[in-house]
């Protein structure tokens, strides 16, 4: 079966229910409330094919896509050759990473911190101290486990012009004392008259809010500044208490 990460395109169709100009504008508002500097240039880590890569741009901004699969990377740097303003790319794993450049603001979306284990996690948050600025933001995008630690499944469809995507994800526990979580992704392509089916599975290590507060104490580049639900700035989630009411939570770290 065809990889899900090896077809950009139609992973970028899986996943376009985002408003991503909202998404920017809380971006922004992070920035203003938060950063202790000047925000201008920006990396995404695991930028995959680049959804904000364009809204970022119009913005003003200098960014830097860092993934570790070069057909995401050279379909993003194709994306980016058709617009207006300064965008590169970088190879490169993001449990241990030096970019040439530091960053104002970096960010992580939908989940896609994948580490494998306690000290994969500790070298991811090491190297993106290193990359960030002094004063300088990290956003992560459900990429703190706040819901039990137990199977979960979704599924949608998504359809651009003649290509139709459904989208099937799923997790499931594989080991509870190292915290390995198995993630499935399955796509249904429909082009025009013709099907296919790719699929990723991964294990990642799950990481729980209190340890997530124990592991960054120890960083001692980086402070923790809050955590939100769904993107949204004005939902706290110290306030949330049904854990079924949590979704694509936002966790923000500034670098000291």
């Amino acid at each position: 079966m065809k990889s899900v990460y090896e077809n950009p395109e139609y992973y970028e169709i899986a996943f376009s229910f985002r408003d991503i100009e909202a998404e920017v504008d809380t971006l922004e508002r992070c920035c203003r409330d938060h950063a202790r500097l000047q925000v201008k240039d920006i990396l995404e880590i695991g930028c995959g094919p680049s959804p904000h890569l364009e809204e970022l741009l119009k913005r003003g901004y200098v960014y830097t896509g860092l993934d570790i699969n070069q057909v995401m990377l050279d379909y993003s740097a194709q994306k980016a050759r058709n617009l207006e303003g300064n965008a590169s790319f970088i190879l490169a794993d993001m449990i241990d990473f030096t970019p040439s450049k530091t960053c104002d603001l970096a960010f992580i979306a939908l989940g896609s911190l994948c580490a494998r284990d306690t000290a994969d996690i500790f070298s991811h948050f090491r190297s993106v101290a290193s990359a960030l600025n002094e004063g300088g933001l990290y956003f992560l995008d459900w990429c703190i486990h706040f819901a039990p630690f137990s199977a979960q499944e979704d599924s949608w469809t998504i359809e651009q012009e003649n290509i139709k995507v459904t989208t099937h994800y799923s997790e499931k526990p594989v080991n509870v004392v190292h915290q390995l979580m198995e993630e499935t992704i399955h796509l249904e392509v429909l082009e025009g008259e013709t099907t296919s089916s790719l699929r990723e599975t991964s294990i990642k290590r799950v990481i729980f809010p209190q340890e997530f507060l124990q592991i960054i104490n120890q960083i001692r580049e980086l402070e923790f500044v809050g955590w939100w639900n769904n993107w949204d700035l004005d939902k706290p989630l110290d306030s949330i208490k049904d854990p079924a009411k949590i979704s694509r939570p936002i966790t923000l770290l500034r670098r000291k």
